[in-house]
């Protein structure tokens, strides 16, 4: 290989990833190129698609309004229920009373007759047939407004309460499900854009392995070396090729995942940007201005992720539903009152003479006198459910300020391997620089060089997994602390 090869390729090594896919073919990954962005403004596209097309989101905001209908649906007992209702009936048959009136009058009447005809007077008294009385009225119709009112419902307000911290719970369930979606889009797009530039490293190490490949047997060809170098180069493109192969597929993984999360089709393009040490750099200052100048300590984080959490303000909503239902096991052992209303016409035929039309009124009052037992058990029940719920949400808690310590710790460790990546990096790319003028001198052997080479290779691709662990751990720390997107609006 020529030595401006070689020093070509250490200048494109170490000024970054952009230059790299410059020197280097396109890489055969799941999109076409798409113009470079800032990582704020790819982050903020992926991000808003994701939150308005996530299938999780929509399936929790479905819930939510399921909730806030059913708290509508609780609320609405205090008002009047007003009913219509019309009833017409055609009937046949059925059961009847016969009243024997003939027998029981026509005999008198007979008698009175036959002394009134023996007075020389005209007979006057009828004769009366028997009567049978159908309970079924052969045709029939009622139609009529119903009203009704509770006066006193000890049921209805622990109810709305319930629903109420029940439509709390589903709303905070939605705002911390929007919170880890947040999250792991980021750190799925944080893993596309490594394994991008990655393979952008493996196309320039390819480059060299090929070019070392060459050199080897031009000097084979003429006798300078023998043909072990030759091989040894050849297994050193094939090993350079498998690595970027298995890359590739994680550039399409990744990319697949993010569209998953922000349902598009899995090989829909991303916005592509730039990992570099730019970007790191303004994320630190992001962080430090939201830090305001403080140190991030665990304890006052956690302070912080306690009352920011929706995961606990879900359980805290779980509570007050148990609470509220304590409250309407209670309402069982009260009386209830209610008015209710009737207005309308009945009769065989529809009129609105006097014989037609009716009003009646009712004050009802009901009291539970004897359950079995059955309303101290529930009373019993919904406190169980209650103490549960508080246990939980009290190691939940817990659980919470664990993860802000394990997020911070995570992230003080990558953060202090960024500065130990880049000049591991720049050591590794001096080092090849130098390994490569003495092998075009003839001063090295070729397992030095190949050593060279993949211990450069190594600390470029540590350099951008590292960036990448970083924006991720970062991703992690705002998710344990609560709402990521809150963060650059408050001050901690």
């Amino acid at each position: 290989m020529k030595r401006a090869t070689s020093l070509l390729l250490s200048v494109v090594l170490i000024g970054g990833p952009v230059p790299l896919a410059q020197a280097a073919s396109p890489p055969p990954v799941a999109q076409a190129a798409q113009p470079l962005v800032t990582m704020e403004d790819g982050l903020r596209q992926v991000i808003d698609e994701a939150l308005a097309a996530n299938l999780e989101l929509r399936a929790s905001g479905a819930t939510v309004q399921q909730r806030l209908a059913a708290l509508d649906q609780a609320r609405a007992r205090y008002l009047p229920v007003i009913d219509f209702a019309a009833r017409y009936s055609v009937a046949d048959g059925g059961r009847t009373i016969d009243f024997p009136v003939g027998d029981l009058l026509n005999p008198v009447y007979e008698t009175l007759d036959q002394m009134l005809v023996a007075q020389g007077q005209a007979p006057q008294f009828p004769r009366v047939q028997n009567q049978s009385i159908a309970f079924l009225r052969d045709q029939e119709q009622e139609t009529k407004l119903l009203l009704e009112q509770p006066l006193y419902e000890p049921r209805i307000r622990p109810a709305v309460d319930a629903t109420r911290a029940d439509a709390a719970r589903a709303e905070a369930d939605l705002a911390a499900l929007r919170s880890q979606v947040i999250r792991d889009v980021k750190q799925a797009y944080y893993r596309w854009i490594a394994a991008q530039q990655a393979v952008t490293v493996l196309d320039a190490t390819l480059e060299a392995t090929r070019e070392n490949l060459k050199a080897n047997a031009s000097l084979y060809r003429n006798g300078k070396v023998t043909r072990d170098l030759v091989y040894r180069a050849e297994a050193d493109v094939l090993e350079v090729e498998q690595e970027r192969l298995a890359t590739a597929s994680r550039v399409r993984i990744a990319q697949s995942y993010v569209n998953l999360l922000r349902n598009a089709p899995l090989t829909q393009p991303l916005p592509n940007a730039a990992l570099d040490a730019e970007t790191i750099e303004r994320f630190r200052a992001r962080l430090l201005a939201v830090l305001a100048g403080r140190q991030a300590d665990a304890p006052r984080l956690q302070d912080l992720a306690s009352q920011r959490r929706e995961e606990l303000k879900s359980l805290d909503a779980a509570i007050a539903v148990g609470e509220a239902r304590q409250d309407l096991a209670r309402a069982a052992f009260k009386p209830s009152l209610a008015f209710g209303a009737e207005a309308g016409i009945q009769g065989t035929d529809y009129g609105f003479a006097d014989e037609d039309r009716y009003v009646l009124a009712s004050l009802v009052l009901r009291f539970n006198a004897f359950r079995g037992g059955a309303d101290q058990a529930a009373l019993r029940e919904a406190r169980a459910v209650t103490e549960q719920l508080r246990a939980t949400r009290e190691l939940a808690g817990q659980r919470v300020r664990l993860e802000v310590q394990q997020a911070l710790e995570n992230f003080e460790v990558a953060e202090a391997s960024l500065d130990t990546a880049a000049k591991r990096a720049e050591a590794a790319n001096g080092a090849f620089t130098i390994t490569s003028r003495k092998r075009d001198l003839g001063q090295i052997n070729q397992a030095e060089f190949i050593d060279a080479r993949r211990a450069q290779t190594d600390a470029q691709l540590n350099v951008t997994r590292v960036r990448a662990e970083y924006l991720a751990r970062l991703a992690e720390l705002e998710f344990s602390i609560g709402d990521a997107r809150r963060l650059e609006q408050e001050r901690m």
